[in-house]
């Protein structure tokens, strides 16, 4: 590992080395871009003189530089061919080169895009159709990429233990309401609803990572996350909105292309979006950021609350999807093929 510096770089510093990165490129506009409150990476949006845009990343610390090189090899394995099967964009590296420290700053192409208020979203509206689109398309991708790429792949029981220690480690913080690790615990302990094929997923999908344009998913960024696991997990920050009709829709669409994601889906992408508040809990006690911590704690609370007054559903494979009239008998999803298979596949 390089000896990576935590001396921010200025914008000038980051164009001259994309210049020197992809020579073929004449840049005339820099603009630093703030990706990261914790100043993990000094990244720049540079303007060619054609008018296309490109973004310069350096990371500036070892857990940074780690991260950025897990994702240059899940970008690799997303090869071409790959890319044909999904239907919204995917950065390219187009060059790279070493600082005066050893440290490799990455020239990508620019993914147009906003991110993605869900907030603001209708439970069936295009962007809706379109985010379900993307996520089944990423999971309709064939394992072997992942495998061949040397990257993390999970059965289903590795997925379960793994989330179980981690509850675990949330108990032993003494911060986390009763009520909560015992819903949690419930919910793991509740085998029917781990009856599932992993499949290769994005891994970090949320508002930041999934970009729109005229109401259609346009490019997912930070690939850092792609394996072999749970599908639910593409799903939970869908499902932390609390927006059960969105949640439904999304879920609905998705399982006419994965069938045999099963009814638990939708209840472990709610699990997982719970567990979320606490990760963020570990996070800030980890950093020992009293701001992060007071802030997973006031949410924890909320939950807790929540749960206590019968607000929240429990998570159990009785909870309901939405009716199915929503959705269009003869529609088929652009971008990828319908890859059904039978139940007697799920283990």
């Amino acid at each position: 590992m390089s000896n990576l510096k935590v001396m921010a770089k200025s914008p000038l510093i980051l164009a001259a080395l994309a210049k020197a990165a992809v020579p073929h490129l004449n840049f005339h506009e820099v603009k630093s871009l703030s990706t990261s409150t914790s100043g993990a990476f000094d990244t720049a949006l540079l303007t060619a003189t054609s008018g296309e845009h490109y973004l310069i990343r350096i990371a500036n610390n070892q857990t940074a530089g780690i991260e950025q090189e897990v994702e240059l090899q899940a970008l690799r394995a997303l090869s071409s061919v790959v890319r044909e099967k999904l239907p919204f964009k995917i950065t390219n590296l187009l060059g790279q080169i070493k600082d005066e420290n050893g440290n490799n700053a990455l020239v990508f192409e620019f993914v147009y895009g906003n991110p993605t208020d869900l907030s603001q979203l209708g439970a069936d509206s295009p962007l809706a159709q379109s985010i379900a689109w993307a996520i089944s398309a990423i999971h309709s991708l064939d394992s072997a990429i992942v495998d061949d790429a040397h990257l993390a792949s999970f059965e289903t029981d590795q997925i379960l233990q793994t989330r179980v220690a981690e509850l675990d480690r949330f108990a032993a913080t003494g911060k986390v309401p009763a009520v909560l690790l015992s819903r949690w615990e419930q919910a793991l302990e509740d085998l029917s609803l781990f009856k599932f094929r992993p499949v290769v997923t994005h891994g970090a999908l949320n508002g930041e990572t999934v970009l729109s344009l005229d109401n259609s998913v346009s490019g997912v960024l930070s690939w850092g996350s792609l394996k072999v696991s749970d599908p639910a997990e593409d799903f939970s920050w869908i499902a932390g909105t609390g927006n059960h009709a969105l949640t439904e829709y999304i879920i609905n669409l998705y399982l006419k292309f994965h069938p045999q994601a099963g009814d638990g889906l939708r209840v472990r992408a709610t699990l997982y979006s719970e567990l979320e508040i606490a990760r963020w809990l570990m996070h800030g006690l980890a950093k020992k950021d009293e701001e992060i911590i007071a802030d997973a704690v006031s949410m924890l609370l909320v939950l807790a609350e929540d749960v206590s007054s019968g607000a929240v559903g429990r998570l159990t494979v009785s909870q309901k999807l939405a009716d199915p009239f929503l959705i269009d008998e003869n529609f088929v999803a652009p971008g990828f093929s319908d890859t059904k298979k039978s139940d007697s596949d799920l283990f």
